[in-house]
């Protein structure tokens, strides 16, 4: 073996790992947060006039397929299956990134490029500078893709397929249908508001505020409050998820029974709040907050927030609210009172382990049947 082709096959599989780990890297914070996803094509939208263009439905399944394409040929590039086909693809994908990446940070349309989530914030120009060296792994990949080894036979790699969407798939609903197992914003579990926004001016929370019917300023009521407030949080009522409203009822009769703050926060105009409250027969009041910091605060539409003494002590999905079995007793004698933890560690290693181990075991089984046979 000469020099030349040594050389060519060490930048070969470096180039494949460093390609590979990106957009599987990428797909995965997509995968955690698919509505985070959807909001930045919002923005997208918005910043180039094309607004109401696409239904958020359809933004919320271009944003799950845009996750499940980038992981699935990370995956591919990392196990060298499908070499032809992934290599044009990811040379394709990237020619056309590539350029809109440098527009974008020319014209500085929006802030990130929101293409690794909240999990990792980079500049436009940071953006097309990556995208600009992943383009040329791309090419280095595509004219040399013969010495990519695949760790799967040929004709077994259609499970890596298989078990890549299934898993990706239930992960990813499992994500919409809930919150995301990693929050990377400003409003996560434990954050202190008060001090955030009163003390220590945080740009990222310029925009939070809350206002009464009329436009009076009660965010301090809120968050200097020293006991137990829940926030039900819809930033647009008229896309509002009514089918555990029977729950909230159950919660708001909960916390006036105990004494504990309960109100909606929402962007909606105040003719829309008060039909939905006629329909619905809302007891508690509702106060407006811009659509922006709601939608960062909890990524559900409704969702519910626990405050108290200004921190967030817990975060649910409209699907996860706390059913009436856990509200016999007041929040003080109650883990629902508790400040949520969360081992971040763990949960990064659990994802991980969600997907290598089943793929894993496929190269495990494919070398031993290529041993028997």
């Amino acid at each position: 073996m000469s020099g030349r082709v040594r050389f060519e096959k060490i930048m070969t599989t470096v180039c494949r790992i460093l390609l590979g780990s990106v957009f599987v890297f990428s797909g995965i914070v997509k995968a955690i947060d698919p509505v985070g996803t959807q909001i930045k094509f919002i923005d997208y939208l918005l910043a180039f006039g094309w607004d109401g263009i696409f239904m958020d439905s359809t933004l919320l399944i271009f944003a799950t397929l845009l996750a499940g394409f980038e992981f699935l040929l990370g995956v591919y590039m990392l196990m060298g299956v499908f070499t032809k086909g992934t290599t044009f693809l990811l040379l394709c994908m990237m020619l056309v990134l590539t350029p809109f990446t440098l527009y974008t940070a020319l014209k500085n349309p929006v802030e990130d490029c929101g293409c690794f989530g909240d999990a990792l914030i980079l500049t436009n120009w940071q953006t097309f500078e990556k995208n600009l060296l992943l383009l040329l792994m791309a090419f280095f990949l595509f004219f040399k893709k013969r010495y990519i080894t695949p760790l799967v036979s040929e004709r077994r790699q259609w499970l890596v397929t298989v078990v890549t969407v299934l898993l990706l798939t239930r992960f990813t609903i499992s994500n919409i249908n809930g919150l995301p197992p990693l929050d990377f914003r400003s409003y996560k579990i434990g954050t202190d508001l008060r001090s955030e926004i009163f003390e220590n001016a945080n740009p990222k929370m310029a925009d939070f505020f809350i206002l009464d019917k009329d436009l009076n300023d009660v965010t301090p009521m809120i968050l200097e409050n020293r006991g137990y407030t829940f926030l039900l949080v819809a930033d647009h009522l008229e896309k509002t998820d009514e089918s555990h409203l029977d729950m909230v009822d159950d919660l708001y009769d909960y916390s006036h029974k105990y004494g504990y703050g309960f109100y909606g926060l929402t962007a909606s105009g105040s003719d829309i709040v008060q039909k939905w409250i006629e329909n619905n027969g809302a007891e508690y009041s509702f106060f407006y907050a811009d659509e922006i910091p709601l939608q960062t605060m909890v990524r559900a539409n409704p969702g519910l927030i626990l405050l108290k003494d200004g921190v967030i002590v817990n975060k649910w999905s409209g699907h996860k609210i706390p059913s009436e079995e856990f509200l016999d007793v007041p929040l003080e004698q109650s883990f629902l009172g508790v400040q949520a933890t969360q081992n971040r560690a763990i949960v990064i290693l659990s994802i991980f382990l969600l997907f290598v181990i089943p793929l894993a075991l496929i190269i495990l089984i494919d070398k031993l049947k290529s041993k028997v046979s």
